[in-house]
């Protein structure tokens, strides 16, 4: 799965950051990439990508982590040049070091960023430009500008990046063919839309309450890494955002003019959510667990609380459930308002076939965090679990009105209808898990399947009906694409 992820950032970095050197302009109206693409025929093609992602790469789907990095991401969003906009943010499983982003504001993070990063405002410096980089439209920038490249061009590129996450080895040739004779000028983009999104970026940073010598910090830190690789072993987001001395050197004048008006501590989640994800990533539990200790063995004034949490989920993984929850439960005596360490002690009693002890820890939490994300979906998915299909649905429902969507979500949903023998609606929402996964072609089925049982309901046969021409619509644009 690596090398597909690997082929894929590579592609999309040709899409995202091959970029000319010509002096730093935001984008104006009826400029050529303006020209090239609506505000919402970007999102499609941003959709697009996002959808054939997810045919060669199964993205994190552990709530938490996703509701941290949402969170994350919008807390920086709304500190931006542009705080309207609408972004998916996403983890990808692979723990080289990198982020990237695509046309419409789909943005990616590599589980090994998160894990590389040594604080939260490093993590968001990251997050912070690659945001610019959306806002700036440096996607569609990138392959055309007036007297420039031109305006088919661009569309050839774009389809080429997109093509080629379908088939890695014709999106290369076709890239390859494009490129022919502009190679210096897109290694020249690179350099001004990269110091575009440092200079912005920062400023979003210094505006959510990020300590703005995060970015030169990590930027150092990784190009001092990059010294003792060697070829393909470099780190990724050296390959695909080129950090040189002057650009380190700009950050930090940067940073010492960009104070922050209002200082904000990293929040204890991050450094939860670097453990959690880095038990996910490991390919030797017990390894990790000795590593725990023996860093728990260490005499230190730093709060290790993040340790001890990632140490029970690793003794959880490897089966060790007492000496879990003996650590889990020392967290919670130490911080007994820390939402993750009770949903770690409720992932424990169900693995011990304590259902309704993890219930009564959710019922317990969804009146001090009504409506949290990650604790919805782990109340639900341990309520269908114990044959409550009926309790789970207001749930979820509750989360489609406060307006989230995923594909979890709508498998869920599924799931519940299905087990409650409403056919008709179970199959609309497993249409809608596949739609939202980018698999098309088995969304209409379901929707179709979910016509036959809608039979004598016109109202609900119409929305089936209405639904499908929709999806119809998307599969035309993909094939399209391809």
């Amino acid at each position: 799965m690596k090398s597909h992820i690997a082929t894929f950032i590579l592609l999309m970095s040709s899409l995202s950051l091959a970029q000319a050197n010509l002096d730093i302009a935001l984008p104006e109206m009826g400029d050529s990439a303006g020209a090239l693409v609506s505000p919402l025929e970007e999102y499609q093609v941003g959709q697009s990508f996002y959808w054939s992602l997810q045919q060669s790469v199964t993205l994190v789907d552990d709530p938490e982590v996703n509701s941290y990095i949402n969170s994350l991401g919008y807390r920086l969003v709304t500190n931006s040049d542009d705080p309207t906009r609408s972004f998916t943010f996403f983890v990808v499983p692979d723990t080289s070091v990198n982020a990237f982003a695509a046309p419409g504001g789909f943005i990616g993070i590599n589980t090994g960023l998160m894990l590389t990063s040594e604080s939260e405002s490093e993590l968001a410096s990251v997050l912070a430009h690659e945001i610019a980089h959306v806002t700036q439209r440096h996607i569609l920038r990138s392959f055309e500008r007036s007297k420039r490249m031109s305006v088919p061009m661009t569309a050839a590129m774009i389809a080429a990046a997109l093509l080629g996450v379908a088939d890695p080895s014709a999106g290369s040739a076709a890239i390859m063919a494009v490129q022919a004779g502009n190679v210096q000028m897109q290694l020249d983009y690179s350099r001004a839309h990269e110091s575009e999104a440092d200079n912005l970026g920062m400023q979003t940073l210094v505006n959510a309450g990020f300590d703005p010598n995060a970015m030169p910090r990590f930027f150092e830190r990784l190009q001092i890494a990059g010294r003792f690789y060697g070829g393909s072993q470099i780190p990724e987001f050296l390959r695909t955002h080129p950090i040189t001395g002057s650009r380190i050197a700009d950050a930090r004048g940067r940073a010492a003019n960009l104070e922050p008006q209002r200082q904000v501590r990293d929040t204890k989640k991050f450094y939860l959510m670097r453990e959690k994800l880095r038990v996910m990533s490991t390919k030797n539990m017990r390894e990790l667990i000795k590593t725990y200790e023996d860093t728990l063995k260490e005499a230190s004034s730093e709060d290790q609380s993040a340790t001890h949490y990632g140490y029970a989920l690793a003794l959880l993984k490897n089966s060790n459930y007492t000496q879990a929850r003996d650590e889990i439960n020392t967290l919670i005596d130490s911080d007994d308002n820390q939402l993750s360490y009770h949903l770690a002690l409720a992932d424990i009693e169900i693995a011990l076939g304590r259902i309704d002890a993890a219930l009564a820890i959710y019922e317990d939490f969804q009146r001090i965090y009504p409506d949290d994300w990650a604790l919805s979906i782990k109340q639900v998915q341990a309520l269908l679990r114990s044959n409550q299909a009926r309790q789970a649905i207001p749930i979820l429902q509750r989360q489609l009105d406060v307006g989230e969507s995923s594909a979890v979500l709508y498998r869920l949903l599924a799931q519940a209808y299905g087990d409650l023998g409403q056919k008709s609606k179970s199959h609309v929402w497993l249409a809608e898990h596949y739609h939202s996964s980018g698999q098309l072609m088995q969304a209409a089925d379901q929707l179709r399947i979910a016509a036959d049982y809608a039979r004598g309901d016109e109202f609900e046969l119409a929305k089936i009906s209405s639904r499908l021409r929709q999806v119809e619509t998307d599969i035309a644009m993909m094939e399209e694409v391809r």
